[in-house]
């Protein structure tokens, strides 16, 4: 049950920023729309996935009540992450992935619909890392993804911390989680979805995901060092 919290958790993350991929992979000209609403109830199902990943560490924290388990399951999770974000990297993985799931949920929720699936070659640009935009969304998308996954995962360390303090702790979870949020949907989200419009953004993509490894990788450090 713990393992597979671990694993729901991680997956949300991976279809968060897979999301993106799939948008910039998968173009047809005629169903855009329609298309776009697929990866939307794809991208949803992200929030089914942390609904598992939830109930499973409030009932170690407040009914097990057992502080060793509850730090194993949270670094094995974003042990999890790091590896899932990984294979976004893999281009024919990527493309197979994101196709396989169009297809199913054309089936699904289309009727089969046909969707004639247009692929373009990325434009190579002269993108630098070192460039201040870059930086600066590199430094916005890793500080967004750092408080979404720290209000969450770590909301349940500090519960042994400050047990008295359990609605306290929720509440500033919950605003950070808020100012993660906010900074993906207003900065992040409609800077790669302006460069897909115009058959860019695949470097932008890159970089948000290995922002996001990086925000684990940060956690996991954290986590040792508690």
């Amino acid at each position: 049950m713990y393992l597979i919290a671990a694993l729901a958790y991680a997956f949300s993350i991976f279809i968060d920023i897979s999301v993106y991929y799939i948008k910039y992979y998968i173009q047809d000209n005629k169903n855009i729309r329609y298309i776009l609403s697929l990866i939307n109830i794809f991208q949803y199902s992200a929030r089914a996935s942390v609904l598992i990943f939830v109930p499973v560490m409030s009932y170690l924290t407040e009914t097990v009540k057992d502080k060793n388990k509850v730090w194993e399951i949270t670094l094995i999770t974003h042990v999890f992450v790091v590896l899932f974000l990984l294979m976004l990297f893999h281009t024919k993985f990527i493309l197979n992935f994101s196709k396989f799931i169009i297809k199913i949920l054309n089936v699904l929720f289309g009727k089969s619909k046909k969707i004639e699936i247009i692929h373009f070659k990325p434009v190579e640009k002269n993108n630098s890392v070192f460039k201040p935009s870059t930086l600066l969304f590199f430094s916005v998308s890793y500080l967004s993804g750092f408080l979404f996954s720290f209000s969450i995962s770590f909301l349940y360390i500090f519960s042994f911390y400050f047990p008295s303090k359990a609605l306290m702790l929720s509440s500033f979870a919950q605003i950070i989680n808020m100012f993660g949020s906010l900074l993906l949907i207003l900065f992040i989200d409609p800077k790669i979805m302006g460069l897909i419009d115009k058959e860019e953004g695949l470097f932008e993509i890159k970089l948000f995901t290995i922002s996001r490894i990086l925000v684990h990788i940060s956690l996991i450090i954290l986590l040792l060092l508690i």
